[in-house]
């Protein structure tokens, strides 16, 4: 099969991959390949916003300096730098494709989360990634050097004397087809799906990291996996998340006795970084025998919660719940995987033609705990640089390239193997661990992925491809936990020694 050939390959339709597109546009013809529709993506699920110093009373050394403590002493700090420095900037290139943020009066509306010591915030109501892929997919689709495949689904990727050379991808009604170019970039978000409760989306199954490790690139700090301090508990509307922008606006959390329990754990109150909120829920839940705590909005003024958070307002009135009077029941989700495949500033991983950016990949900025709002400005910040670098790459020869594949297994024994692994990962590697909950989660991926690999193969199906991922992923979070022999960040083992 002779493969398609572009100057540049982009996988995953998120912020990061639609911003390396865009740009590289500029130098070539691009291919973008996303498993679902170009919208479908993390990107798309953020509410809270972007955090850039752009305020009159900030400064990126703040930003920088609250990014570093969140980081929890794990931060590269030359890549913090890189990033914060870079926020305004990358704010307005936002504006000039097209994206609509809240503005007060002549400037920039700019809101709080836990963690930033200003108000630094760019946001759109509550849907800010929502407004930000909209815009972005707009502009993608007027740029005819951009060539998209929906429903493509990548099953692995091209190498070439050890460099990578491009990707193959099952699409809908096409088949198998193979794209060469001379720079690939993983772009394909997060990891949430290994686990049962989880803020991400369905195409969250970490793709990209399996893809990485299978071409032999680095992967590093898996095991800090961030949980979300507030989403909804509810039957109708699981894991729907409540942003932190709600705290930010004075929202508090109160246990079933209608205690306000944050002061018990850390003089931020709810502002605290999401790894102490998150195990100070978890503390309290077990505390009290129950299953979640509430968040408490009823002394904030309706108007400001109906027009700041419409997206909350509306849907929790769709259950029977005003914000405005109700407290709110919430527990704490999966939410975003700080570790991935180790890049550089450029977004070069350690394969020569592979790049990385957003969730997918290390980059150094988050360290041991994503600030807030950080995400979003790193996918964008790093897939610019990466594309900056990428222009400069050779084209691959003529050769095709090898391709390192993953059989297909029947989707009923797929779902078995991967409701199996969501338990394991739910109960042993979540908020809070300890070194037999580890150990047993290990010993369980490494059965599941030997059941996998004992299942006769079927045709090739979506489904058991990312389950496959999901283990490889998991593995990679399981060892990162138990090599890890200090508690730091959003690794909590009640194993090791207290500080």
């Amino acid at each position: 099969m002779k493969p398609d050939q572009y100057d540049f390959i982009v996988i995953g339709s998120g912020l990061a991959g639609l911003t390396f597109a865009l740009k590289a546009s500029a130098w070539g013809k691009v291919c973008v390949l996303t498993k679902g529709e170009v919208s479908d993506s993390n990107t798309s699920w953020a509410q809270g916003g972007i955090a850039a110093a752009v305020g009159e009373a900030d400064s990126w050394e703040l930003h920088e300096r609250d990014t570093l403590i969140a980081g929890a002493g794990l931060c590269d700090e030359a890549a913090v730098r890189f990033l914060v420095q870079r926020a305004p900037d990358a704010i307005q290139w936002l504006m000039q494709v097209g994206a609509r943020f809240d503005i007060a009066g002549s400037t920039l509306s700019l809101g709080r989360e836990g963690g930033h010591s200003r108000n630094r915030i760019v946001h759109h109501a509550d849907k800010t990634g929502w407004e930000v892929e909209r815009a972005m997919v707009a502009a993608v689709r007027a740029e005819s050097n951009i060539h998209v495949f929906q429903h493509a689904f990548v099953t692995s990727l091209l190498e070439q004397d050890g460099r990578c050379i491009g990707a193959v991808a099952e699409i809908d009604g096409l088949g198998e087809k193979r794209f060469t170019a001379r720079s690939t970039l993983l772009a394909t978000g997060g990891c949430g799906r290994m686990y049962q409760h989880t803020t991400n989306p369905r195409v969250a199954t970490a793709d990209g990291i399996a893809l990485g490790l299978r071409l032999g690139a680095k992967v590093d700090q898996m095991e800090f996996m961030q949980f979300h301090p507030t989403t909804l508990f509810h039957p109708q509307m699981r894991s729907f998340l409540i942003s932190e922008a709600v705290r930010g606006a004075g929202g508090t959390l109160r246990n079933h006795l209608g205690r306000r329990f944050m002061y018990d754990y850390d003089p931020r109150l709810e502002l605290a970084p999401r790894d102490i909120v998150a195990r100070a829920i978890e503390a309290e839940m077990k505390k009290h025998g129950t299953w979640c705590v509430y968040l408490d909005t009823t002394h904030l003024q309706p108007e400001t919660l109906r027009h700041e958070f419409p997206t909350i307002y509306d849907r929790l009135r769709e259950i029977g719940l005003e914000i405005e009077k109700d407290w709110t029941p919430v527990v704490p989700a999966q939410h975003y995987s700080c570790g991935g495949i180790v890049t550089d500033l450029h977004g070069r991983t350690s394969i020569p033609g592979l790049y990385a950016a957003g969730e997918v990949a290390r980059t150094g900025v988050h360290g041991a705990n994503r600030l807030a709002s950080n995400s979003l400005l790193e996918a964008l910040v790093f897939a610019v640089a990466a594309a900056e670098h990428s222009k400069d790459d050779e084209s691959p020869s003529g050769a095709d390239g090898v391709a390192t594949t993953v059989k297909s297994i029947p989707e009923a024994e797929s779902v078995r193997i991967r409701r199996s692994l969501q338990r394991a990962m739910t109960s042993y590697v979540g908020i809070v661990r300890n070194n037999e909950g580890l150990n047993l989660a290990r010993r369980s991926i490494e059965d599941l992925i030997r059941d996998y690999d004992s299942v006769s193969a079927s045709p090739i199906s979506a489904h058991p491809l990312e389950t496959h991922n999901l283990l490889i992923a998991a593995r990679e979070v399981v060892s990162g936990a138990i090599e890890r022999t200090v508690n730091v960040g959003l690794h909590f083992n009640e194993d090791l020694p207290a500080d």
